[in-house]
């Protein structure tokens, strides 16, 4: 049998999605599995024994992937869009499982509740529930290399302890406010390294310290992943590091600012705070504050994060 899993949202999103190829290999062992997904899939899901295609949206490659996933017997899409509805549509893949909550929904052959109320892992299993699957692999799952660790170490020179944090991410109003990070590397004891995006350097030197290694900018997917793996900790809003460290078995702590773990993104291993204010939760991806105070991006204090790192460590 040929099953494709449809994911094409960002990284966590993926991340987030591997207990979906763990549960449909250890249900159909002999099946051949395919992923769809951004370009970044060749790097982050190496190691898993299934067929990467990539799909990065573009007009030319709608109509490319068609060609790709023809043959296929069951498609599981968690990922809601209209375009990858019409699309599952046109490929003719008998089976297609999606959420009642996708765009043309009817689009499906079997369409699945959306609920908010539980984890993104637990939502995305009840995706394979059409299929009478009893069993289920419910951590994500990442792999990183010893030789890629040790290669890690050297090049960012890394000490042997120390903590991750993740300040940055593709939503603004999921970053709590920089002073708070600032006064956190002052809190913590610990060597911190301090990751993000290329786009993230300037503000990332705000966060500099004596013993802060700033490699914002500075590592590629693969590199992230072996510096996330060697962590005791990751701290980090609400975003796809937090998902990384669980699949890589490290603990995460999330700091929340306009989401909430309501929404289902919250560390499977670890813990979070979240502001205590009226207007939370917002939304899963915020663009815009409701209220026009922001509050939410400084509610929680750095004390407060410190307590939950110590019972973490």
């Amino acid at each position: 049998m040929k099953l494709l899993i449809w994911q094409t949202a960002y990284l966590g999103d993926v991340v987030l999605a591997t207990p979906l190829i763990r549960s449909l290999r250890e249900n159909l062992p002999e099946s051949h599995i395919a992923f769809v997904g951004r370009s970044f899939i060749k790097e982050l899901l190496k190691g898993f024994d299934i067929e990467l295609i990539t799909f990065d949206k573009g007009i030319k490659e709608s109509f490319s992937i068609l060609g790709k996933i023809k043959g296929y017997h069951v498609a599981i899409s968690p990922h809601i869009s209209l375009r990858s509805a019409l699309i599952l549509f046109a490929s003719r893949i008998p089976i297609r499982i999606g959420f009642d909550r996708s765009e043309l929904p009817w689009l499906y052959t079997h369409r699945v509740k959306h609920s908010w109320s539980m984890h993104e892992v637990d939502r995305n299993l009840e995706l394979l529930r059409p299929l009478g699957f009893q069993r289920m692999e419910r951590m994500p799952l990442l792999f990183v290399e010893e030789e890629e660790k040790e290669k890690a170490i050297k090049k960012f020179h890394l000490p042997e302890e120390f903590i991750l944090i993740s300040p940055f991410s593709n939503f603004r109003l999921k970053e709590w406010h920089l002073e708070g990070w600032i006064k956190l590397t002052k809190l913590i004891s610990l060597p911190l390294v301090v990751v993000g995006a290329p786009r993230d350097i300037e503000r990332s030197k705000e966060i500099e310290g004596k013993k802060v290694i700033n490699l914002v900018g500075k590592t590629s997917l693969r590199e992230l992943m072996a510096v996330i793996s060697l962590s005791k900790v990751v701290i980090s809003c609400d975003s796809s590091p937090v998902h990384i460290a669980n699949a890589l078995q490290v603990p995460a702590l999330s700091i929340y600012t306009a989401t909430s773990p309501h929404y289902g993104f919250y560390p499977l291993i670890g813990a979070y705070l979240k502001p205590n204010l009226e207007c939370s939760p917002c939304s899963p991806n915020p663009k815009k504050c409701k209220t026009g105070t922001y509050a939410c991006l400084t509610e929680v204090r750095a004390e407060e994060v410190v307590e939950k790192l110590k019972l973490l460590l």
